[in-house]
């Protein structure tokens, strides 16, 4: 989920909300290293979308390959025109300029 990321975003200002599939990861993080910050957590795609303001900005921090790809299929209907995805990931740079 990328924890000291969202952390330091959070330090720096930004409202970050955080999702993960398992649900009770994103809980664990927010009742611990998280508590008392405004960090939001999700516990849908829907929720994480509709939890962010327009235009907004997604970023993945998933294992490199197909899950990246699978990830990007689910969220890209959640989206809106000029909403950003950035992949924070280690894909391969040739992934990117296929998705670009």
């Amino acid at each position: 989920m990328g924890q000291n990321l969202v952390l330091n975003m959070n330090d720096h200002g930004f409202v970050v909300c955080v999702y993960n599939r398992t649900v009770s990861k994103v809980d664990e993080f927010l009742d611990k290293e998280a508590k008392g910050t405004k960090i939001i957590g999700a516990k849908s795609l829907p929720d994480l979308v509709s939890s962010l303001k327009s235009p907004r900005r997604v970023m993945l921090l998933v294992k490199a390959g197909r899950a990246v790809d699978e990830f990007i299929d689910k969220l890209v209907p959640l989206l809106d025109q000029g909403d950003i995805i950035i992949d924070g990931g280690n894909s391969d740079y040739k992934d990117s300029q296929v998705c670009g």
